[in-house]
């Protein structure tokens, strides 16, 4: 049993040491390689509900978020294609990685459909999304946000 009490320093260290990625500063234990972009709350504000018979979900928008209709918006997140391209205009923005074995599931106000000025290059790492907001009261796909004429950076 000594043996196990002697690994434990060790685990702890390595675990402190362990580089992020693209990167050399040190992370502390339970965290992700990101920052999670608090604007994401900011859509939470809205309630959601399925209309089985139409095969439709509806949102409604609280008159926080009502205000934003029209109106300019930057958020980071992740890019999820929608095309079988790693070069598009049209894609999915998400809070977190669909990709991510750790993290809890994107929720129904945690993705944001993008139709982007020009085509942008897939990536895995966050991306900065900066267009013209306008809320979906109702959709076929789930997708109750989008950003027109949006900049990728």
């Amino acid at each position: 049993m000594r043996t196990g009490r002697a690994l434990v320093p060790v685990l702890v260290w390595l675990m402190t040491s362990a580089m992020t990625l693209g990167g050399m500063a040190p992370r502390t234990p339970g965290t992700l390689d990101h920052e999670d972009d608090l604007r994401w709350v900011f859509f939470h504000d809205a309630r959601i509900t399925a209309d089985e018979a139409k095969g439709e979900y509806r949102a409604t928008f609280s008159p926080s978020l009502a205000k934003m209709e029209g109106r300019s918006f930057s958020i980071t997140g992740y890019m999820l294609p929608i095309e079988p391209s790693t070069h598009s205009a049209h894609f999915v923005l998400t809070r977190r990685s669909a990709g991510c074995p750790f993290c809890p599931p994107n929720e129904p106000t945690e993705a944001i459909e993008i139709f982007a000025a020009a085509p942008a290059d897939y990536r895995q790492t966050p991306v900065t999304v900066e267009g013209r907001l306008h809320l979906v009261a109702r959709s076929e796909t789930g997708l109750f946000y989008r950003l027109e004429r949006a900049k990728v950076s």
